[in-house]
């Protein structure tokens, strides 16, 4: 389809939502969410997002905060399918508990879309959607900078979320095969630091107790790449002196930017994420327009020559 048109078609939708929320005589829409882990940067962005742009529509929203326990996140749909709400959106823990969430919702014959992480079903149901970033132009983007950074020679090290995580696999899976294009450059160490900075510090820091030779960090998301700094400063390390790129653009990481500590990041549009989630629940609840199963945010190449652009 013609990208105009597209694009036409897409802000007709929107005005259509923001008619019908905003204008409607009918009882205010409820949305059950669920997101996986309240204390991780990027996630929280997302539910913030949501929470704003929920208000600004005059629609109600119950957040539920899933601490990284699938069970828990089950036992909270299964609340929202109890108590009827008139759509879901969830991010889910891991990629499993997604599917399970998925077959739940189509048995209910409730709307659910997924945001951030897709459970990657073989078939969408109707009344069912995904919202997200493709994880391996994230992955992509990060390494190609980080290798032109270092005239294409090098040893990398690679920080990876949580092990089964969508995110993961395809950030992972992209700086592979980046770094399998370039003769030089080869990867030395991997290792899950599950999205945390604490855990990428001692990864980090174990790592060179272990005499391991690295030029190069690649974390899965910017929690991981600061705590790559934190380790290399305790480390006794000048973080400078390598090349760290992350994923998702917040705001300590352009902050890290700034002091020269972090070379890359990819942004991750949360607010991106979070609106098109809302729009395409009020979509499938509403009944119209049309909606996709995949809908797919672009992400954005930040470098300290750019970084002012997103703060």
């Amino acid at each position: 389809m013609n990208l105009s048109i597209a694009s036409a078609i897409r802000h007709l939708g929107l005005l259509l939502i923001l008619l019908w929320a905003k204008c409607s005589l009918a009882a205010t829409p409820l949305i059950g969410v669920s997101v996986s882990e309240f204390d991780d940067n990027f996630r929280n962005l997302i539910r913030q997002d949501l929470q704003d742009y929920g208000h600004y529509l005059n629609i109600d929203m119950v957040i539920e905060n899933a601490s990284s326990d699938p069970q828990l996140q089950l036992r909270q749909v299964r609340n929202f399918i109890a108590t009827r709400v008139d759509a879901m959106i969830i991010l889910p823990v891991n990629t499993d508990t997604g599917r399970q969430i998925l077959q739940m919702a189509t048995l209910a014959k409730m709307p659910v879309v997924f945001a951030n992480s897709n459970p990657e079903p073989d078939k969408w149901p109707a009344g069912s959607a995904f919202v997200g970033s493709q994880e391996t132009d994230a992955g992509t983007l990060e390494m190609e900078q980080l290798a032109k950074l270092a005239n294409y020679k090098g040893k990398v090290v690679i920080l990876e979320g949580e092990k089964g995580h969508p995110g993961a696999i395809g950030r992972t899976k992209a700086v592979e095969q980046v770094v399998s294009k370039y003769p030089d450059m080869k990867v030395v160490k991997q290792a899950s630091a599950n999205w945390q900075s604490s855990q990428a510090a001692n990864t980090i820091s174990q790592w060179l107790k272990e005499g391991v030779d690295f030029n190069i960090v690649a974390a899965n998301n910017d929690e991981m790449a600061i705590g790559a700094i934190l380790g290399l400063e305790k480390s006794s390390r000048k973080p400078a002196d390598f090349l760290i790129g992350g994923v998702d653009g917040t705001r300590e990481a352009l902050a890290m930017m700034d002091q020269g500590k972090l070379k890359v990041s990819v942004l991750q549009d949360a607010r991106g994420q979070a609106r098109e989630a809302v729009n395409v629940a009020l979509k499938l609840f509403w009944g119209s327009p049309p909606v996709e199963s995949l809908n797919w945010i672009p992400f954005k190449l930040i470098t300290p020559e750019n970084a002012a652009e997103f703060k």
